[in-house]
C-alpha cells in the first residue's frame, strides 16, 4: 500500500520539478519576443531600478552588437543632455549604451551584473565612484536594497566562469545576511560550492535540484516584471528610439563641451568649490561646519577592492573587452574638507594597478580634480564632466579589441 501512494507522489515530484525548470526559460523566451526595437534604450534611459535584478533585459541588449553596457551608480543621473543614454540616443556614431545600475551599485553587484551574463568579446563600460572606498567596503544594507538571488544562481551555473572565480564570490556572497535570511537554498548551495571535501561535495549534489528549481522560479519572476515594465513604456518614446527613428548628427566635441561648460557656469555662482547653486543651497548652506570635518578620512585600505578584483576576475573569465571609467573628486571640496590627497592618490594608483594587471582600459580622469565646472557636487559629474566622459568611451567604442 505504501509503495502504491509513494510511486505517484514521486512521480508527482518529478514532474512538478521539470515543469518549473522549463517554465523558467519559457517564461523568459515569451517575453522576449515584445521586446521590440526602441524598448531596451527606453528602459535605460528611465533608469528602472526593478529591473537592475533580472537578467531578461539586459541579455537582451547584449544580443545586440550596437548596444554597449554600462554599470555604474549615482552618476547615471547627472549629466543632462549629455548623460549618455541621451547623447547617444539614436546611435549617432553607431552605437548605444544600456545603463544599468544606481545609487549602491558597488563592485559586488557589478560583479553579479556581469557574472549573469555571457560578455564574451563584449565591450562594456564600467564607473568606478571613489567614495565606495572610504568606509568598510559596502554595508549589509546596501547589499541588501540591491542583492539579486537570480543573478547569483546564474553566476554560479555560468560555464564561462572558472571554479575558483566562483568559489571566492560564494565566499563572499554568504557574509551577507540578506542571503542566510531569504534564500537558504542558495545559501546552502555557496556555502558547500567550491569546498574539496566529500562532504561538502554531496552536500552540493544535494542542494543542486533544488537550487536549479530556484532559479527557473526567480526567471519567471524576472520575465513577469520585465513584461509589467515594457507594458507601461511610453510609446513615444519606444517609437523615438527605435533603430532609423532618429536622424541626429552630433556636432564637435570642442562645441558640446563649450556649450555645455557655459550652462554648468551659470549654475555654479553661488560657492567657489564648482558646485551647483541648488546643491550647495539644500545640503551645504552653512560650508564652515565642513571645514577639515574629513581629516581623518581614507580611501585606502578598503574591503572594496577585494570586491573589485573579484569584478576584474569576472570579466577576465568571460572574455570581455571592459574600460574602466575613474571619476575624480571635487578637489576644491575636498580640500576644504581636509580629506588628505595623498589618500585620493592611493586610491587612484591602486585601481591603475589593478587595471594594468589584467589588461584592461582606463579612462582615468584622476588628474582632473581641479578642472572647472566637471563637477555637480563633491563627487558627481556635471553636464561637462560627462562630455568629457562621453568622448572618450566613444573613442573606446570603436577601438578594435
Amino acid at each position: 500500500m505504501i509503495r502504491r501512494r509513494l510511486l505517484p507522489m514521486v512521480l508527482a515530484l518529478l514532474l512538478c520539478f521539470l515543469s518549473i525548470l522549463i517554465l523558467g526559460p519559457l517564461s523568459q523566451w515569451w517575453v522576449s519576443s515584445y521586446i521590440k526595437p526602441g524598448v531596451i534604450e527606453t528602459a535605460s534611459e528611465n533608469l528602472i531600478p526593478s529591473l537592475f535584478g533580472g537578467t531578461l533585459l539586459q541579455s537582451m541588449a547584449l544580443k545586440d552588437p550596437h548596444v554597449v553596457p554600462m554599470y555604474g551608480s549615482s552618476e547615471f543621473g547627472h549629466g543632462g543632455p549629455y548623460n549618455p543614454t541621451k547623447l547617444f540616443a539614436g546611435r549617432p556614431t553607431g552605437w548605444t549604451p544600456y545603463l544599468v545600475g544606481h545609487a549602491g551599485s558597488l563592485d559586488l553587484i557589478q560583479a553579479l551584473y556581469a557574472g549573469a551574463q555571457n560578455l564574451k568579446g563584449k565591450k562594456i563600460v564600467l564607473s568606478l565612484s571613489a567614495q565606495w572606498f572610504g568606509g568598510n567596503g559596502i554595508s549589509q544594507n546596501t547589499f541588501a536594497a540591491n542583492f539579486s538571488a537570480l543573478q547569483a544562481y546564474k553566476l554560479i551555473f555560468n560555464p564561462t566562469l572558472t571554479r575558483q572565480t566562483k568559489t571566492s564570490l560564494a565566499r563572499r556572497l554568504i557574509q551577507f545576511d540578506e542571503v542566510k535570511k531569504f534564500y537558504p537554498i542558495l545559501d546552502g548551495l555557496l556555502k558547500y560550492y567550491g569546498q574539496r571535501d566529500i562532504g561538502s561535495n554531496i552536500m552540493e549534489f544535494v542542494y543542486w535540484p533544488a537550487a536549479r528549481v530556484e532559479m527557473s522560479a526567480l526567471e519567471i519572476q524576472d520575465a513577469v516584471k520585465t513584461y509589467q515594465v515594457i507594458h507601461h513604456l511610453p510609446a513615444k518614446e519606444i517609437a523615438k528610439n527605435s533603430s532609423g527613428s532618429i536622424q541626429k548628427v552630433l556636432p564637435a566635441w570642442s562645441k558640446m563641451l563649450q556649450k555645455a561648460s557655459a550652462d554648468v557656469q551659470k549654475n555654479e555662482t553661488n560657492n567657489p568649490f564648482g558646485i551647483g547653486n541648488k546643491f550647495y543651497q539644500q545640503k551645504i548652506k552653512n560650508p564652515q561646519k565642513f571645514k577639515n570635518s574629513s581629516r581623518k578620512s581614507h580611501f585606502y585600505p578598503s574591503p572594496e577592492y577585494s570586491d573589485l578584483n573579484l569584478l576584474m576576475k569576472v570579466l577576465k573569465d568571460e572574455g570581455a573587452d571592459p574600460i574602466f571609467l575613474i571619476q575624480p573628486v571635487n578637489g576644491p571640496w575636498y580640500d576644504f574638507t581636509g580629506f588628505p590627497k595623498e589618500q585620493r592618490q592611493k586610491y587612484y594608483n591602486q585601481v591603475r594597478e589593478m587595471a594594468d594587471h589584467y589588461r584592461f582600459s582606463l579612462a582615468d580622469f584622476s588628474t582632473h580634480e581641479y578642472d572647472k565646472y566637471l563637477m555637480d557636487d563633491p563627487s558627481h559629474p556635471s553636464e561637462k564632466g560627462w562630455v568629457e566622459f562621453d568622448e572618450t568611451l566613444d573613442q573606446f567604442v570603436h577601438q578594435k579589441p
